[in-house]
């Protein structure tokens, strides 16, 4: 087999959750055309899931906005980014602060979101925040992979081992050395309640944490992990966490999106109805790297203006006033931290369409045109 000339291997992360495997992106003359496990890796060590390994799909939209777009009576004309940049100025200008929303995205670097916070500090937007499913911010030391494989007795709320693959591996292969698995979740069986000990039907995660028993109590010690990544009510994570505080077990949130956990340090983390609230108390909204559409599209009816910045055509993209095409996550360089708080590099590994930029310079092409400093985040 010949191996061509101008084939690159790149290290980088997998974007398709919280997890933050290593993939290598195989790059032939400014193409990606496929992807093999991060064998050193330390956290999938050699392994990717069937997501991780289709990640580059995300890539191939052909539909992808390439240049600045407005719609004029539900049809999208292209427009030059000076004339784009100046539409979106002379619009912001003319509300207040108040009138303003900015929603960002747990699928941006922490470099976009540091960015993106620092415009709205400057411009005073207070409507501001990123969905993170039913997760409030958070910071505090997790459970690491390593922790879950060690762990004697595991407890789990909701689906994990199939929605999070190299994370339910390491809880088998905890299973495998001895550990008793003790899984809940409301659906009459889920993927993870069949590779556990014991599966709990619930009707609401409330109210299971409330009335834990002592069969599964008993066990929740210093080497015991509780593992969730689903939450009905905010208020359930301070349960969890009085719960293992309690018992001297470790906690593992798993998040959604590849850096939802970044995106806590630069935006206030909102629910659906949070984020819905806020459309619905603006006027004019800029949305970065994510699709509010999806869940509150009920909420765009009073908007007059809306601006969105994306690498996919998007149910809020054709919602859109104005669009602004944004480079995906292998045309750019940059962290995401993981569920577990530990921030990697991205690497670019191919280039953008000639007329799509990083969100990084769209933001200050923005501020540098209405004339506002993005000076360091304190």
């Amino acid at each position: 087999m010949k191996v061509h000339d101008k084939m690159k291997v790149v290290h980088s992360i997998c974007p398709q959750c919280s997890v933050g495997c290593g993939i290598n992106l195989i790059n032939i003359d400014n193409r990606l055309v496929g992807t093999y496990p991060y064998k050193r890796h330390p956290i999938n060590e050699g392994k990717n899931c069937k997501k991780g390994r289709d990640c580059i799909e995300l890539v191939f939209e052909e539909n992808r906005p390439k240049n600045p777009l407005v719609n004029k009576n539900g049809t999208f004309s292209d427009y030059s980014w000076e004339e784009a940049l100046d539409l979106f100025v002379s619009k912001i200008k003319s509300y207040t602060p108040q009138d303003i929303g900015i929603i960002g995205s747990g699928n941006s670097t922490n470099e976009d979101l540091e960015i993106l916070s620092k415009f709205a500090d400057a411009l005073g937007v207070e409507k501001k925040g990123f969905y993170a499913e039913n997760f409030p911010a958070f910071n505090i030391e997790t459970a690491t992979l390593d922790d879950v494989q060690s762990s004697n007795f595991i407890l789990i709320v909701g689906d994990v081992i199939k929605e999070s693959p190299l994370i339910g591996r390491r809880i088998i292969l905890a299973r495998e050395n001895g550990a008793e698995v003790v899984s809940a979740d409301s659906a009459d069986k889920t993927f993870t309640g069949l590779n556990s000990d014991k599966y709990i039907k619930i009707r609401s995660i409330g109210e299971f944490l409330d009335n834990i028993g002592p069969e599964v109590h008993n066990k929740l010690k210093d080497s015991a992990t509780i593992i969730f990544n689903k939450l009905d009510l905010k208020e359930e994570f301070e349960k969890i966490q009085n719960i293992a505080e309690d018992s001297g077990s470790k906690i593992l949130p798993v998040l959604k999106q590849c850096n939802t956990r970044g995106a806590m340090r630069f935006l206030p983390a909102l629910n659906q109805e949070e984020i819905s609230r806020l459309i619905n108390d603006v006027k004019f909204l800029y949305v970065v790297g994510d699709n509010p559409a999806l869940y509150a599209e009920e909420s765009f009816k009073n908007l007059d203006f809306l601006v969105t910045q994306s690498s996919s055509i998007n149910e809020t993209v054709l919602l859109s006033d104005l669009v602004f095409p944004a480079s995906c996550w292998v045309e750019k360089t940059g962290t995401f931290t993981n569920t577990t708080g530990d921030m990697q590099k991205i690497s670019k590994t191919i280039s953008a369409p000639a007329e799509v930029l990083e969100d990084q310079r769209i933001i200050s092409k923005i501020a540098e045109k209405i004339g506002i400093e993005l000076g360091d985040k304190k």
